[in-house]
């Protein structure tokens, strides 16, 4: 009788001892920070209020998009993921000061399509000291991923690749003889990777040398820009710059009757540059790195309903108000998902950068070209075509197939 009732209490505290160790299990299965049974939480810094918002409210509204269709669909292995979003008006200082109160407050796992080179550049410490990563960062800067960062990922045709594309474009399909080229850019990473992208082009290609005009985040005034390019005597001006300075660039050109021929990178690829550049706009050719919302493939088809179930006619009739920048938004919805989904349901910062390592050919619905990375390359392959701004149609409309830097 007596060694029953030992054999009782026994068998009592072994079955504590595993209620304990299952809650326990339970509690470590969901430690990593951001990460609890049935959420993933993640920080979303970009410029709402800022020279850059157009773009920066586009691409924060294409990840919710996303994401929201994602979670009605159960999300990641059972768990919704929650985008907490931050204002850091373009700022490298307040996207900094944005970061940390998405750390201690809100608890992230992850920043997903922090907005601009510059803000993102700044992330960079956090990054690394903190082990959180970057996935994918909204900036095509080489800066992203040369040198490797092992906790920063970046997601489509870099600036260098589309200054050479461009150059290729002016040589082989406009046909130009020996053009002079200038440039007009911000002065930060975003810019010199356009000015390390034209001077590969001009050493390849044996052209003269490249007039760069550069100017702040902030600049109001581009009078002196203008003139010192117009001194210059350039045939092609290539425009890298933010959405609004670029439209004031090309006003402030019309009121000195300066009118070369002027083509734009991505950054300038939406309507709100027809709208902002007036009839200046009109047959402005900007190289796109994306497909159009009224392209007819799976991946736009399924942007486009998701934006009009999701925002009702914010974002309505496509494709006059969707634009590049709320695509770039879904795209690394989509890429973050990917990852996420890759790592298994043991979600870890670690486990998810060495998951998007092992993303190869991932095909985003036509929406671009594959995606591939890997343990040493965090920058993916990038494609490009040409467009042409059509004011009265509200769009850029392609005027040549997807091409790759040398084909």
């Amino acid at each position: 009788m007596k060694g029953r009732c030992i054999m009782r209490v026994l068998s009592k505290r072994f079955a504590y001892v595993l209620v304990v160790a299952g809650v326990l299990t339970t509690s470590f299965a969901f430690a990593e920070t951001g990460v609890t049974q049935d959420t993933i939480k993640v920080g979303v810094i970009s410029d709402l209020t800022g020279p850059a918002a157009i773009g920066g409210i586009g691409m924060v509204d294409g990840l919710t998009s996303f994401f929201n269709e994602l979670n009605e669909k159960g999300g990641v292995h059972g768990r919704k993921i929650q985008a907490i979003v931050e204002d850091c008006a373009y700022s490298p200082a307040k996207a900094v000061t944005a970061a940390k109160k998405l750390m201690t407050s809100d608890q992230i796992f992850a920043f997903v399509s922090p907005w601009g080179t510059a803000p993102t550049t700044a992330l960079f410490p956090i990054a690394e000291k903190e082990k959180i990563p970057i996935a994918p960062a909204c900036s095509l800067s080489t800066s992203m991923y040369d040198p490797l960062k092992k906790y920063v990922f970046a997601l489509g045709t870099n600036y260098v690749d589309q200054s050479i594309l461009i150059v290729e474009y002016i040589l082989n399909d406009l046909k130009a003889k020996n053009p002079k080229i200038a440039l007009f850019c911000q002065d930060d990473d975003w810019g010199e990777d356009h000015k390390k992208g034209l001077e590969i082009a001009r050493k390849k290609y044996n052209l003269p040398p490249i007039a760069v005009e550069s100017y702040k985040y902030d600049a109001v005034d581009f009078s002196s820009q203008v003139i010192n390019l117009m001194r210059e005597k350039p045939d092609f001006v290539i425009l890298a710059s933010a959405i609004k300075s670029g439209a004031m660039f090309l006003k402030e050109a019309q009121k000195l009757q300066w009118k070369p021929t002027f083509i734009g990178s991505n950054t300038l690829g939406l309507i709100a540059t027809l709208q902002l550049a007036g009839e200046l706009g009109q047959g402005l050719m900007v190289l796109n790195i994306f497909a159009m919302p009224d392209e007819d493939i799976p991946g736009m088809q399924r942007l486009v309903a998701a934006s009009k179930k999701y925002f009702g006619d914010k974002w309505m009739p496509a494709p006059e108000k969707i634009h590049p920048y709320y695509v770039y938004g879904w795209l690394n919805a989509m890429v973050f998902a990917e990852g996420a989904k890759r790592a298994g349901k043991d979600l870890t910062r670690d486990g998810l950068v060495n998951a998007m390592e092992s993303i190869q050919n991932f095909d985003p619905e036509g929406i671009m070209g594959p995606i591939s990375y890997s343990p040493t390359s965090h920058g993916t392959p990038g494609f490009a075509r040409m467009t042409k701004g059509d004011v009265v149609a509200k769009k850029f409309i392609p005027i040549t197939g997807w091409r790759a830097v040398g084909k």
